[in-house]
């Protein structure tokens, strides 16, 4: 059971740090991108909404490794899992050319420009450098006792994680400039909403549940009982 319970705390975990991690990085990317006032927060909600999947992949990677229990010893394997299964889909879209523009009227990279120091510092920061993140947090969380309110805390932070999806959209598009221009960019931040929120009910639903059965579970476990109720032999006259 405590197994099991260490298995869903890793996914738990690695869901919210996902989304902090890889919707970093696309908050990084709508800040730096100049000349796109219609949907300049899109990059932030793409990234979040990876970032679920990712994570999960990273804690899916570490479940595998440490299938026979949990060791120490077993550190840089974990480390090593979580940051392949976190990393793996954006070295092989960066291995298959330069990703579609963040400019929809920008022409896409040419494979001379784009294999080399571009690949390199996009591979780095936009691809290894969160899934470093989310590697060494596992890694902390799967080396560490196993204690029963880790799992209260990994449920909540799941929840905050769907919170956060589903306030995204909302708050980012306000404090977004207005729409200009036509065409399909127009629609591009409907869509990253609604992909959003598709990811972040889920993930709220299931953390809600798993806090309220955890929470549930604990206030059934029998006190133990104070000094004066405890049962003292009889003394012989």
């Amino acid at each position: 059971m405590t197994e099991r319970e260490r298995v869903r705390d890793l996914l738990c975990v690695a869901i919210a740090v996902g989304v902090v991690a890889w919707g970093a990085i696309g908050a990084w990317t709508a800040i730096t991108v100049g000349n796109y006032p219609w949907n300049k927060w899109i990059p932030f909600a793409n990234g979040a909404g990876k970032g679920v999947v990712l994570g999960m992949l990273a804690a899916v990677a570490v479940v595998i490794v440490s299938a026979k229990g949990f060791r120490t010893g077993w550190r840089w394997a974990v480390f090593i899992s979580a940051f392949i299964g976190g990393g793996l889909l954006g070295t092989l879209r960066d291995l298959q050319g330069a990703p579609d523009s963040v400019l929809y009227f920008a022409e896409p990279l040419s494979d001379e420009r784009w294999y080399g120091t571009t690949m390199l510092l996009h591979w780095a920061g936009k691809v290894a450098l969160p899934a470093v993140v989310c590697a060494v947090v596992l890694t902390l969380l799967a080396a560490r006792p196993y204690r029963q309110g880790q799992s209260i805390a990994s449920s909540a932070a799941l929840v905050l994680a769907g919170i956060a999806l589903l306030a995204l959209p909302v708050v980012a598009s306000n404090l977004a400039p207005e729409i200009q221009g036509n065409g399909e960019h127009v629609n591009a931040g409907i869509w990253a909403g609604l992909r959003c929120w598709i990811i972040g009910i889920p993930v709220l639903v299931v953390g809600l549940l798993r806090t309220l059965f955890l929470l549930i579970s604990r206030s059934e476990l029998p006190s133990a009982p104070s000094p004066s109720e405890v049962f003292l032999p009889r003394q012989p006259l």
